[in-house]
Order: structure tokens, then C-alpha cells, then sequence
């Protein structure tokens, strides 16, 4: 098992701001979404995170056969209501960019808990095997 400390997650809501406008061959437009700061600040920080991990611990990264287990208990900084699942693709997402994870795909078994409010909150993260 591989437990982690993260900063707390952005929302989903707030994980993806409006980009340019792309016109395809066909003549068909869409719009590009593009990560928001506040996603690439916190992408930055897991990844940072993850480095120190791997490196002091000499701990191995999952590979995409491994089908896992992962639990988030989130540490919120306020009373504001938040949707707890909200977090949960931000921080998974984080992982897989990190490279602790090679693909969310392999998450089989995903348990979220809310826990006590704390000044800047967080998540801790505990992924294992699932056997």
C-alpha cells in the first residue's frame, strides 16, 4: 500500500476553463477545455509530491495490469457544502499525470470519505492492490 498527503484538490468545477475554438476538416467547431491555473498549480504540487515519494521511499509506480484500490479521506478547509465527489477526478487525474498511476482505468474499488475540517485542508490518498 501507498499512502500520500495532497494539497486539497480543486472542484471539478473549477478544474477546466473555456479554450479556443478548433474548426475540424469536416467544417465541425468545437471548443477546447484547458486546465485553469488553479489545476495546473495543484498538478504541480502532486507531482512534486510524488517525486519525493518514490524517490525516498523507493517505492514502485502501479502498472496499468494492476487493478487497484483507492481511497481519498478528504480534510476540507471550510464549512462551505462541496459535492465530496467533485475532488475525485481532479486527484486521480493528478496521479495518473504524476506517474504513481498509470491509468485511472485501473481503478476498480474508489471509497471517498469527508473528515474533519482543517486550516488549507487536504486529501490523503491510500492506493493498493486489490486482490
Amino acid at each position: 500500500m501507498i499512502e500520500i498527503e495532497l494539497p486539497y484538490a480543486p472542484s471539478v468545477n473549477h478544474y477546466k476553463r473555456a479554450g479556443r475554438v478548433v474548426t475540424m476538416a469536416s467544417g465541425k467547431k468545437y471548443q477546447l477545455r484547458v486546465n485553469t491555473d488553479e489545476t495546473k498549480q495543484f498538478y504541480y504540487q502532486v507531482g512534486v509530491k510524488i517525486e519525493a515519494l518514490l524517490a525516498n521511499l523507493a517505492v514502485k509506480t502501479f502498472d496499468s495490469a494492476t487493478i487497484l484500490s483507492v481511497e481519498l479521506d478528504v480534510y476540507p478547509p471550510d464549512r462551505k457544502k462541496r459535492d465530496i465527489d467533485n475532488l475525485a477526478k481532479v486527484t486521480l487525474d493528478a496521479l495518473v499525470k504524476g506517474g504513481l498511476i498509470v491509468d485511472d482505468f485501473s481503478i476498480a474499488r474508489l471509497l471517498i470519505t469527508r473528515m474533519d475540517i482543517i486550516k488549507q485542508g487536504k486529501i490523503i490518498v491510500r492506493i493498493s492492490e486489490l486482490k
